[in-house]
Order: structure tokens, then sequence, then C-alpha cells
């Protein structure tokens, strides 16, 4: 991302949720000083929950040499928490990193050894182009003091766009019902169950909608093997409580469920015989309805072998959840802990947060 940043001659678009000043932060920020210095239009859009702790005065520099700093959906209320969760990086309009990283010194390491493991895509040429629009777009929004596309009453999701036959982009935008995402995942797991194969679903903050655990259930019912990858040490315990309290209905369904072990998993694939999802979509209820996100859906053959190796990597180096052993460990103290993170994460704070939306409206 750095050297595609020294490369680009006519425009640099970075779009993250979270930008911390220290470690890969300030080789980013000198980077982006740098390409507007030589006449490249330099433009950052970030998310004022995520980012909102660098002021004015870290990007004056940037400010200076030419370069803009947009923050999206500055809230009065702080309990509004519609958030733009998307991770970008375009360069010249022909070339697009979608990750689902943040730009942060937790993500410096190889995922194993030291620092968080994650994954992204490069995407070139069409793709790019559609990226850059979807940028563009945001970019618009975030000039304005309150979001109307931040409304949460109805999900107003633009279609997905197919790029090439490989490639399809899944802009997810806050709501209710079904997103462009998740519609897109229950496809694929259909066609799973009419073809045969394995799924491995790897995401660091599980909590699927009930409409998507039944899709899990139904598929492995029809003969798919579902394999759920997720962190063993998760940032957010909340997050993980709500995530263990559904174990035990995903195990009686034939469902595998592994803990990845070395490190922080914040990775976010989901891989398919015939397809891969990679980008920043968790699956849980802030992703799922709150946040705007995008996803990309592949079917090159080259990504796929690549992906496949990635996931079996990631499969290697975790632990198995036996379903004896996690039904004799529960106490509980802890069953009782895990229902309450899940009412809090799942029912409390989508209403939270559409109400305080409104209000700040």
């Amino acid at each position: 991302m750095l050297a595609a940043i020294e490369l680009a001659t006519r425009s640099v678009c970075l779009e993250m949720y979270i930008f911390q000043a220290s470690g890969p932060g300030e080789e980013f920020r000198q980077a982006l000083v740098s390409a507007a210095e030589r006449g490249v239009r330099v433009r950052v859009l970030l998310d004022a929950l995520g980012s909102g702790g660098l002021g004015e005065e870290y990007w004056r520099t940037l400010i200076r040499a030419g370069g803009e700093v947009r923050v999206f959906h500055r809230m009065r209320s702080r309990l509004a928490m519609v958030r733009n969760h998307r991770k970008m990086l375009l360069c010249d309009g022909r070339l697009a990193f979608v990750i689902g990283f943040n730009i942060g010194s937790v993500y410096d390491g190889d995922g194993v050894e030291a620092g968080w493991r994650d994954t992204g895509v490069l995407l070139e040429g069409a793709p790019a182009i559609e990226l850059q629009r979807l940028f563009e777009e945001q970019y618009a929004v975030a000039a304005m003091r309150h979001p109307t596309s931040a409304r949460l009453m109805r999900r107003r999701e633009q279609p997905t766009s197919e790029c090439g036959g490989e490639v399809r982009i899944l802009p997810v935008t806050p709501g209710r019902g079904p997103s462009c995402m998740t519609t897109a995942i229950e496809e694929d797991l259909i066609h799973t169950a009419r073809t045969g194969g394995e799924v491995v679903i790897v995401s660091p903050y599980l909590v699927p909608t009930p409409p998507l655990r039944r899709a899990f259930r139904k598929s492995v019912h029809n003969g798919v093997r579902l394999r759920l990858v997720v962190p063993l040490q998760n940032d957010v315990r909340i997050s993980q409580l709500a995530s263990r309290r559904l174990y035990a209905g995903f195990l009686r369904a034939g469902i595998d469920i592994l803990e990845y072990t070395p490190q922080m998993l914040h990775a976010k694939v989901f891989l398919f015989p015939h397809a891969v999802y990679v980008g920043s979509s968790n699956l849980d209820p802030r992703s799922l309805h709150l946040n705007f996100e995008v996803m990309v859906r592949l079917t090159g053959e080259r990504v796929l072998s690549q992906a496949r190796a990635d996931v079996a990597d990631l499969v290697r180096r975790s632990r198995p959840v036996d379903p004896r052993q996690w039904a004799r460990s529960r106490s509980w103290w802890m069953r009782l802990r895990e229902e309450w993170a899940f009412w809090v994460l799942y029912r409390i704070d989508p209403w939270v947060t559409a109400w305080a939306a409104g209000s700040a409206r």
C-alpha cells in the first residue's frame, strides 16, 4: 500500500475506520504528504468514532501540502454509532486495496509470531473504477452536517456491481433486513449444497442474524461441511461472549467451530468452493445493520487458490471446539454472562443506535 502511494501520479484516496498516529500511521502520513507535495490529489476519509482522536493539527502538514481530510458522521450524540467501517486505498483510479485491517500498530506483524492476523485484496481495472465511485459518494456524504444516508429505518442499498465476471462488489449500508452481502452468502450456501463441498467462514466477531444462522444450519443439513473460524484471543470481550452463546446450537447442528490460537484473528474471509469474500464486514449486528461496509466476492481461480492456502493455514493453527468438552465447561455463571452479552449486543445496541441517530438529526 505504501509503495502504491509512492508510485501514484494523479490521485490517492484513503478510506479508513481506525487510523492511529504511531507506528504504521506515521509512515502512511508521510507517504500521503509526499504524494501531495509532488502534485497528486490526496484525499483521506476517516470515521469520527474510529479516528476522531486525530485532530486537525495532526493533518496540518498534509493539508498545507494540498491534501484534503474529511471525517465521517460527526454526530452530536455519542450514542449514535452508525459508522463508516470501510477500509480502502485507491490509487490513480486503477489500483484498489480492499482490506479488513485498520492502520495501527497492532497489525504490525505476521499474525502468527506477532500482530493481528488479517486479510486484504488488491484489485485492478474495472473493480478499482467502481470502488472509486463508491469512495466519491461517501466522501460527499461526509461533507454533510447530518448524512441522510445514515438513517436506519430502511436500508437504502446500492445494487452490487459485477466487474469483469470474476469480481462482484458488495456495498453494505445500514438498515434493517437482509443486505446484498447476506443475500449473496445465502445464495452461495444453497449453491454449495447442490454441488457439494466445504465452506469456511472466518470472522473475528461472529454473531450472525437469525436468517443467516438458519441458512448455516440448513446448508449442513443438506450436506455442506461448514467451519467457523474465530479468534481464541478477542479484543472485544462482550462480542466473544455473545458469539460463544451461539456455540452450543452451532455444534448441535453439526457445524465445526475452530478458535485461532497464535494471535488475535481480525480477518473477514468467507470461502466457498467456487467463490471467496474479502473485505471489512464482520458477521455481527454492527456490521450487518449499523455500519457502512464493503466486501468483494471473487471467483477467479488464481485468487481462490491463494484464499484456500491462507484459510488452510488458519485452520491448521486453530484448535477445534469439542462439543462434549464445551458443554461440560459451561458453568451457570458463564452461561448467564454469555446470555447477557448476546442480549446487549444484539437486542439493545441496534435500538439505542437507531434512536440516537434519529434524535441527533
